[in-house]
Order: structure tokens, then sequence, then C-alpha cells
């Protein structure tokens, strides 16, 4: 096992060369067949909700990812007509995204770029977002302030985050992905993934930062209220038979409605600890 750097891309590296999974696309147009796609048509449909709703955003289309791996977000900004680019130090990765781009027939720009000194100019972007990736810096204010500096006047910004959660919605369902995981060592061979250095901290670390860089009507909340269920949830997930994750998709759609129903905000928002990430937002 080589050694963790915290808030590098080495271990990300070595498991997006190493792993088959990380040729999966999380984006589909239709309906969704897996856990993870419903997850990311749920990213996607709660971020339009929140730029709709946000007087202060100034609604242009310029938008980038940081850290942007495969890119599914982006396929859904770019499939609704967004100017995207996507940014990330492995060069491994932008290839595959590319690849998952021009296999849909999606429009966008690849950067190969590092998130602590991106060779951008100021005020470029309307939209800037990550998913899964400020947890893996220790220093998350030097990435934080150049994401700012790039963010235009009026434009808005999200941050994902998915922290170290040890009694979360996940912990009810761990000893299913045991079983799974012992089902898996028997039937296949499992490749070992690198470990990623990932924070505990919650939004109460970054909001302050935030403020500070000058980002205005901060908030944060809870996202993700459902479990991930397989042999291997860490990165890259590692997804099971079709059939398995379609009756998954199908159970986990009626309890999206219920939390729908009985809080009148969008399903995939929740109380802060609870679901596996959280989201911070905010206007320049």
């Amino acid at each position: 096992m080589s050694s963790i750097i915290k808030g590098d891309a080495d271990a990300f590296d070595a498991n997006w060369k190493a792993r088959e999974e990380s040729n999966y696309t999380h984006w589909v147009r239709g309906e969704v067949e897996n856990q993870i796609q419903l997850a990311f048509r749920n990213h996607w449909t709660l971020f339009s909700e929140l730029m709709d709703k946000e007087p202060l955003y100034n609604g242009g289309k310029r938008v980038m990812e940081i850290g942007c791996g495969r890119g599914s977000l982006s396929c859904y900004f770019s499939d609704a007509g967004y100017d995207c680019t996507l940014v990330d130090l492995s060069e491994k990765v932008l290839e595959t995204a590319e690849k998952i781009f021009s296999k849909n027939q999606l429009d966008a720009k690849f950067l190969v770029g590092d998130a602590n000194d991106l060779d951008i100019t100021d005020n470029s972007f309307d939209v800037i977002y990550s998913i899964g990736l400020l947890e893996h810096f220790e220093d998350v204010e030097t990435t934080l302030k150049e994401q700012m500096r790039v963010l235009a006047d009026g434009g808005i910004w999200f941050g994902y985050i998915v922290p170290k959660y040890s009694n979360n919605v996940q912990k009810d369902y761990a000893w299913i992905n045991e079983v799974l995981k012992g089902y898996q060592e028997n039937h296949a061979t499992e490749l070992n993934k690198e470990e990623i250095f990932r924070s505990d901290h919650g939004s109460e670390r970054y909001i302050p930062i935030l403020e500070r860089l000058g980002l205005k009507n901060v908030q944060a909340s809870g996202v993700y209220p459902l479990p991930m269920i397989s042999h291997s949830i860490d990165f890259p997930f590692s997804l099971m038979p079709k059939k398995s994750e379609l009756e998954l998709v199908r159970h986990f759609k009626k309890i999206l409605n219920e939390n729908q129903k009985n809080t009148g905000t969008h399903p995939w928002l929740c109380k802060e600890g609870y679901g596996n990430a959280f989201l911070v937002w905010g206007v320049k």
C-alpha cells in the first residue's frame, strides 16, 4: 500500500487505472438503472432546483466541474445546454471522461489542472461545482480560494462533500454489505483499492471560509438519504448485477417519494449527518 498524501491525486489515479468501474458512466437520459445513476439524477435535479430558486444567481451558462472524475454530473449540465469545462489533475480520468462525452455526443472542454492552482482567468465561470472532492483536502482553504477567484460575480458555487461518517444512514446496512462482500470473495477476485484520505469535517468547517472569501447566502444541508448497497462501496463504487440494481432503484424511489411527501422539499435533502454526504452552496 502506498503512503497516503492528503489532498493529492496519486491514490485516485491508481484506482482509476486499476478498476473496471472507472469506465462506468453514472449519467443517463432515460430511466435510471442502478443506485448510482439514481444518485446523480437526484444531484442534477437538486442543483437545478437550487439554481432556479436562487435570486442572486446571474443565470449564466459557463460551468466548471473541479475534480471531475468521469464527469457524470457535467453530462447533465452539457445535455441541458450549459458550456461545460471539466478539470482534473489526472490525465487518465480526463481521457475516460472525454470518451464518455464523445460516445454520448455531449460537448465539453477538458483541462488537466490542479485545484490548488488553476491556470484559469478570474471570473470565468457562472457555476462551479465538485462532487466528492473537498473532503480529500486537509488544507481546504487554498482550493476554495481558487474556486472563488474564477467564479464570476453572481455565479453560484456548489460543494458536494462526502466526509468520513460512522453513524449515518449507512450504519444500519453495514451487515448487508458485509454479506455481499463475503459472497463476492467466494465468486470473484476483488482488486485492492488504494486508501484515500477523507476528512470528517461537517459544513461548519467550510461555511466560515466561504463567507470570508465573499460567498453570499451560504447554505448547507445533508443529502443522499439512502444507503449504498454493494460488496465494495468505496471509490470507485462497484455495482451489483443489473437485476439487483433495478430492484434496489424501485425500492429507493419509494423511499424518496415518501421523503418528499413528508417534508415538502426536494427528496434528496435530509438532516446533515444522516445522509451519505452534505451540500454547501452560495453565490458570489
